[in-house]
């Protein structure tokens, strides 16, 4: 954080400003978990109505996030910055497919786990939690080459991403809809996650929802104050549904389920690098054709096993 607050008023200034710093990364972390739970933000819930009911609307919404996070990049004057560079082809392209079949397995993408966790399925804590062993396994034998960062502005532009966005809003409202109350939530909750996320990148450029134990161990203070406010916000937006929360207790099967589909998305993220959350919150607001790629792939691949297997994913809001 002090990269962040730099104080030349002395160490009791900087000392404030440090608070002041981790202070607004726990308002914003609760306003994205709270976000992601109100909505059931799922790129598995999406595909799912994709597919199985010929509903476009979630899956629509989940585009506009990234251009809500492009145009917050754009405000700010901040280029996205992967903190890891794109792998090549041959690694990106099966990756991208392997993180889609334990999305699958594990019936929620990483925005859904956060969600599911506020509903009181704790057991999709352990989602999250084997992605993260998964990073920091590789960060310990080092298996894979290190990649240099890489940033760049959008190039649209604050201008045509404005554009963009408002194309995108009529595309939904144009598709079958359940209720115009779900076209607005989708609408203020997808703008929501864009901009807060943005400005927790900002923040804690280190911060990855998809290793979040791993980042807790590079910046301890931040990544641990992210992580618990975004479930706190998470379990404050189920209350406020009231007879949404059901606190649901972990059974062997459940563990081994979202552990197995855990590990899978965290070997697909370590060769993407990053899961939906970093595909669609700085790969995608940055340009690259990779993101495009990767975020198409997976969702080609989840929506394959939609259609084969079929999917219990349900929205719950």
């Amino acid at each position: 954080m002090k990269e962040f607050f730099v104080s030349t008023s002395g160490p009791v200034a900087a000392g404030m400003e440090d608070w002041a710093g981790t202070a607004l990364l726990a308002v914003v972390a609760f306003v994205v978990g709270f976000t992601l739970n109100h909505a059931s933000i799922c790129t598995v819930i999406a595909t799912r109505e994709l597919i199985a009911e010929r509903r476009p609307a979630r899956s629509i919404a989940l585009v506009e996030c990234a251009v809500w996070a492009g145009l917050a990049y754009a405000v700010l004057g901040i280029a996205p910055t992967m903190q890891e560079g794109w792998f090549p082809l041959s690694h990106l392209v099966p990756a991208a497919i392997l993180f889609g079949f334990g999305t699958y397995v594990n019936g929620a993408c990483v925005f859904g786990s956060i969600g599911h966790v506020g509903n009181g399925e704790i057991e999709f804590g352990f989602t999250l939690l084997s992605i993260s062993v998964v990073f920091y396994i590789e960060s310990w034998f080092a298996l894979l080459p290190d990649q240099p960062p890489i940033s760049a502005s959008s190039p649209l532009g604050a201008v045509l991403l404005a554009l963009a966005l408002f194309v995108l809003l009529g595309l939904r409202l144009s598709v079958p809809l359940r209720s115009r109350s779900n076209f607005w939530r989708l609408t203020y909750s997808m703008g929501a996650v864009g901009i807060t996320s943005t400005i927790l990148v900002a923040l804690a450029p280190e911060y990855s929802i998809t290793a979040s134990v791993g980042t807790i161990v590079s910046i301890p203070v931040a990544g641990a104050v992210v992580l618990i406010c975004m479930f706190a916000g998470s379990f404050a937006s189920a209350r406020f549904r009231r007879h949404r929360f059901k606190l649901r207790w972990p059974t062997t099967k459940g563990i081994l389920k979202r552990s197995f589909g855990g590990i899978l998305m965290g070997l697909g993220a370590l060769m993407i690098p990053g899961g939906n959350d970093t595909v669609l919150l700085i790969g995608l607001p940055m340009g690259a054709w990779q993101a495009v790629l990767a975020y198409a792939l997976f969702v080609a691949t989840l929506a394959a096993l939609i259609a084969m297997f079929g999917s219990r994913a349900r929205s719950w809001s």
